[in-house]
C-alpha cells in the first residue's frame, strides 16, 4: 500500500508530522483547507512500513497558505 506522509518544516527548528494519507487528493484537501505556521510543507510517498533514511532527499514540497495570508509557492 502506498501512503503519503505530510510534513511541516520550520526553519532552524525541524519538522512535524501532520498526517499520513492513503490518497494524494486527501492530503491536498487538508493543505488547502487550512492556514499554516510552517516555513515549508511537503510530503513523502512511500510504501506503508518502508524505512526512509533521508526525508530531505525525497520530500516533494507543496504550495500552501500561511497564517498571515502569504501563499508559499513551490
Amino acid at each position: 500500500m502506498i501512503v503519503y506522509t505530510l510534513l511541516g518544516f520550520n526553519d532552524y527548528e525541524g519538522s512535524d508530522l501532520i498526517g499520513v494519507f492513503h490518497r494524494i487528493v486527501d492530503l491536498q484537501k487538508v493543505v488547502q483547507d487550512d492556514k499554516w505556521y510552517y516555513s515549508n510543507m511537503g510530503f513523502v510517498e512511500s510504501r506503508l512500513g518502508e524505512k526512509i533514511d533521508d526525508v530531505l532527499a525525497v520530500v516533494e514540497y507543496v504550495s500552501f497558505t500561511r497564517f498571515n495570508g502569504e501563499v508559499r509557492e513551490v
